[in-house]
């Protein structure tokens, strides 16, 4: 009987599922994560909690599929990411919230990672992938927090500056605390300090003599016509920055 071409499914071979499993060093690859997957019985079996998951789909109706890659490409170890059982099943319960974009940067950053844990010893290996996760929960709140209209919208309204210096002031706070957070992250570490000058840069342009806590909304006050032109270049500057900390951390901005 012929086999009903719409249930094929290009499957990985053992071999690359071995493959796939290696580079990840049988860790699970979600960032929020990181479980130790692999063992051994009491018989000597090897066993593993994890799977070698498909980033696209195996088959032509499966989470992520693409008809327009070609089956070797789709059963290939660079179509696959090492994920425990729990985020296999909700990588593809729910691939709109797990796409193709994000699963490729999980992947990437996580061989980053490993690299970084070569030569280290346990304590120092299982501190750098507990720092990791932690840093990449953080930076999703922080930027969770600055999407949030009353900072980036409402907080920002130039008809308001007082209300736009007090959204600052939260933005410098919440700058200062995420540093913190994620000492030792380079990548993070500079997007923060971006932002830092950013929000000085904003400052010193609308001039020392401002007070933003006195200033009002007048068309014809040349102090608030020069705050609200540095405010619109403010923002998008911010977007530009943020934008950047959102794709490191495979987070989905909804301006």
């Amino acid at each position: 009987m012929e086999k009903n071409k719409e249930q094929e499914r290009e499957e990985f071979s053992q071999g690359t599922k071995a493959e796939i499993a290696r580079e990840a060093m049988y860790v699970c690859s979600s960032p929020y994560c990181y479980r130790f997957t692999s063992y051994n019985t009491k018989e000597g079996k090897v066993r593993s909690i994890a799977q070698a998951a498909h980033i696209l789909a195996a088959g032509k109706k499966g989470p992520r599929a693409d008809a327009k890659n070609p089956s070797t490409f789709l059963r290939s170890a660079e179509n696959g990411i090492w994920l425990c059982s729990i985020c296999h099943k909700k990588i593809d319960d729910d691939p709109t919230d797990y796409p193709e974009s994000m699963l490729k940067d999980w992947k990437k950053n996580h061989l980053e990672l490993l690299r970084r844990l070569v030569g280290k010893d346990i304590e120092a290996a299982l501190l750098e992938l507990r720092n990791e996760k932690r840093h990449h929960q953080d930076v999703r709140e922080f930027l969770s927090f600055m999407e949030d209209r009353r900072v980036l919208y409402e907080g920002l309204d130039m008809e308001f500056p007082p209300r736009v210096l007090e959204s600052i002031e939260m933005m410098r706070s919440r700058v200062i605390q995420l540093r913190s957070q994620v000492f030792g992250n380079d990548r993070v570490s500079i997007v923060l300090n971006q932002i830092q000058e950013a929000i000085n840069g904003f400052l010193s342009s609308i001039g020392s003599d401002t007070d933003l806590r006195v200033l009002r909304c007048d068309s014809n006050d040349p102090k608030w016509l020069k705050f609200s032109d540095e405010l619109l270049k403010f923002r998008k500057a911010m977007v530009i920055i943020l934008k950047v900390l959102s794709d490191d951390s495979s987070y989905d901005l909804n301006w």
